[in-house]
């Protein structure tokens, strides 16, 4: 009886982890997101900043994401895969911009050895 529940409480704990891409699939995932936006993947700008363009810009959302290693034996992400993932996640949401932009140091996660998190409110920036 005790058996049948023991995944449970490990299909919760995964439930609640955000969405985690790995270094390797991140060129597929910008090559994903560059169909549907209108700004290049790479053209992106992110900044720590609260505001961009004069506070000029429009809203489109909040984004939270990680990137981590696949086993002990990858490299620990970098803050240049985290940036990507930063931008990729901005492009799904057609956005300019990325404005309080935040990289994490390096911690491990629940899904990988190690991980960083990214997060940021993507802009779209008028024409």
């Amino acid at each position: 009886m005790k058996k049948r529940f023991l995944p449970l409480p490990l299909l919760l704990l995964t439930a609640c982890v955000e969405p985690m891409a790995y270094p390797g699939q991140l060129d597929k995932q910008a090559a994903v997101a560059a169909q549907s936006s209108a700004t290049p993947v790479d053209q992106i700008a992110l900044t720590q900043a609260a505001t961009i363009n004069g506070g000029r810009y429009k809203e489109l959302g909040q984004i939270e994401a990680s990137v981590g290693k696949v086993t002990a034996f990858h490299p620990t992400p970098s803050v240049a895969d985290a940036e990507k993932k930063l931008r990729i996640e901005a492009a799904e949401l057609g956005a300019d911009a990325v404005i309080n932009a935040k990289i994490g140091a390096p911690h491990i996660c629940p899904l990988s050895w190690s991980c960083r998190d990214v997060s940021g409110t993507a802009v779209a920036l008028p024409k």
